[in-house]
């Protein structure tokens, strides 16, 4: 039987990881838009226009109630997966307590911001001029959401580290139960005639209620997310802070667009119109977790995979997120153009122009959301690259600058629907200079790509070591083992390599990917080893995944207590010769690192 070599089928683990942890990831998303979401739904069809309005003056500032999550979130994850990437567990736990404290103090400090100046904050969001009289709404919802604020960031940050963890369902059920408390208090509250303070507190009450979901992780012994109980290096929370920035520029950019584009609407347009663009501020609430779902993937592998260097992987990954793009954004893109004029009539019954203005709306946000995904998934690999000035840019271009640049351009033309139809046309100049700044990178790097995707990932010549002192290879089946095997003792004979370590990475290829098959394998699954031997200066290092149960080889050994069984000595023997052994599970992998 053949060896599986860099193929689709020999890097089966990554794509298959990359999809299931991608849909955890949209639903982790969900549990900060989706409350949102059902609140505009319950007033749009139980308070009126005017309340539909106030709430769409309020919508964007939660973007930035949202910003600590969001920023903590992204710079922990990127540090939490890089070090676990190295096998730094005590590091890995040390940033995962120190995310969780600044996530807490930050959104409580937050929260006592806007009890004190709701009113200027209600001031900026527009609730001026033709729409002075949404005020007193804008800010009883202001006021009434604030309150969530603790829980919504923290829920946000532990559902990003719920599927590094292993564990999937959490953020699932934590997903159904905020949509359910919500609903429930949302239609308990309109029915008693009570107004947008009670939307609000629907919706933080309902994170509250996802946020003690998500903390019963923590009753597992398994888990892999502990409080670290050492010293704190509180240096490294500005690091954290810096790696999570274009996240946080992203949110406040898409702020600072919609406190504009609404003044421009109050100003220049009717209530409808404001009415309308809060549909178009919907379509994101129930498309981005699409979109930051993917972006959230990306960054997690790509860190994994800059941590390891692993440059076919990346390449992999690369293509992966493209063609998700291709098919699941672009098929659910042509799905809400079909569906913007039953989404309109979510929140417009009894008004015909708000209706057909929020139909644009929507189609309009359908147009971009292609586009949209292509500039952040590029965006989040650029966060796994640690490159935090590039990610900043796209983050500001995509979410800000050119959407302001555009609304401006084509307002004398399109009018109020340029306030809208801004979003895709923004979403092309940021495309255009993504391709610019790739093109200096690789020009910087002194780089000459030979494929669209090593042109597209513009890394520097030494990253990862030349194909020659590397095997990459995915094995099935025993009949495979005994070739690796011969080969990597081949590899290490033609690097120069002593008898001593070439025996030792010969057997423990051997003896890991048998135990592997024999003890974990599960039948009726086509489960895969990926198995990675490097040469680098004078380490021999050998990297082994697969995607079975979750089994430490290491524990195993050491459950033996010096009384090895013969069919375990020749791997006793290659854990001894090494250096150093490492084994993490993350994503539900396993993960095992040998330095000889």
């Amino acid at each position: 039987m053949r060896l599986l070599k860099s193929s689709d089928e020999g890097n089966r683990i990554l794509r298959g990881s990359f999809y299931v942890n991608m849909f955890a990831a949209i639903v982790s998303s969900l549990t900060t838009s989706i409350g949102s979401l059902i609140d505009g739904v319950i007033i749009g069809q139980f308070l009126g226009v005017n309340s539909m309005a106030a709430f769409g003056l309020a919508t964007p500032v939660l973007l930035v109630f949202a910003i600590f999550g969001a920023v903590v979130a992204s710079g922990a994850r990127n540090r939490f997966t890089r070090l676990v990437g190295k096998g730094d567990m005590n590091g890995a736990r040390a940033v995962f307590t120190l995310s969780m404290i600044l996530t807490v103090g930050m959104s409580t400090f937050m929260m006592l911001i806007v009890f004190i100046f709701s009113t200027p904050i209600c001031h900026m969001l527009g609730a001026t001029g033709h729409a002075a009289h949404l005020m007193e709404k804008t800010r009883n919802y202001l006021l009434g959401i604030s309150i969530g604020l603790p829980a919504m960031n923290a829920a946000r940050v532990l559902a990003v580290y719920m599927s590094i963890d292993n564990d999937r369902r959490l953020p699932v059920m934590a997903a159904m139960v905020l949509t359910i408390v919500d609903i429930a208090l949302d239609v308990l509250f309109a029915i008693n005639g009570m107004d947008t303070f009670a939307m609000g507190l629907a919706t933080s009450l309902s994170h509250y209620a996802a946020l003690f979901v998500l903390l019963t992780h923590f009753n597992r012994k398994d888990r892999l997310l502990r409080l670290y109980k050492g010293r704190l290096q509180w240096k490294s929370a500005w690091n954290m802070l810096v790696k999570g920035l274009p996240m946080g520029v992203g949110r406040v950019a898409n702020t600072a667009r919609s406190i504009i584009l609404n003044r421009i609407l109050a100003i220049t347009a009717s209530a409808c119109c404001i009415a309308a663009y809060s549909v178009h501020r919907q379509a994101d609430s129930l498309l981005n977790p699409f979109v930051f779902g993917m972006m959230d993937v990306v960054i997690m592998l790509s860190g994994i995979l800059v941590g390891e260097e692993n440059r076919p992987m990346l390449k992999r990954l690369t293509k992966d997120y493209m063609a998700a793009i291709a098919t699941l954004i672009l098929g659910i893109s042509i799905l809400f153009w079909f569906l913007s004029p039953l989404f309109s009539s979510f929140f417009f019954r009894d008004d015909p122009e708000a209706y057909a203005d929020g139909i644009r709306a929507a189609r309009a946000y359908a147009l971009g959301m292609p586009f949209y995904t292509v500039c952040r998934s590029y965006e989040g690999y650029m966060q796994g690259r640690g490159k935090t000035k590039a990610a900043l840019w796209i983050a500001f271009l995509s979410d800000g600058g050119y959407l302001v640049l555009a609304a401006f351009l084509f307002l004398p033309v399109l009018h109020a629907d340029a306030v809208w139809y801004a979003f895709p046309i923004s979403q092309i100049f940021t495309l255009l200079t993504i391709a610019i700044m790739i093109i200096w990178q690789n020009r910087k790097a002194g780089v000459h790509p030979r494929n669209f995707w090593d042109w597209m990932l513009a890394l520097p010549q030494d990253f990862d070591v030349p194909k020659e002192d590397r095997i990459d290879r995915t094995i099935s089946s025993l009949e495979e083992i005994v070739d690796l095997s011969q080969t990597a003792w081949h590899f290490c004979d033609d690097h120069g390599c002593d008898e001593k370590r070439k025996y030792a990475i010969s057997v423990a290829v051997e003896e890991l990917a048998t135990l592997t098959i024999l003890s974990n394998f599960q039948e009726g699954r086509r489960n895969t080893i990926d198995m990675r031997i490097l040469k680098k200066g004078d380490e021999y290092i050998l990297r082994i995944r697969d995607d079975c149960r979750i089994f430490d080889p290491v524990k195993q050994l050491e459950l033996y207590n010096g009384n090895v069984p013969l069919d375990h000595i020749g791997l006793q023997i290659a854990f001894q010769s090494a250096k150093d052994v490492q084994y993490t599970t993350i994503l539900k992998l396993n993960n095992l690192v040998l330095r000889v």
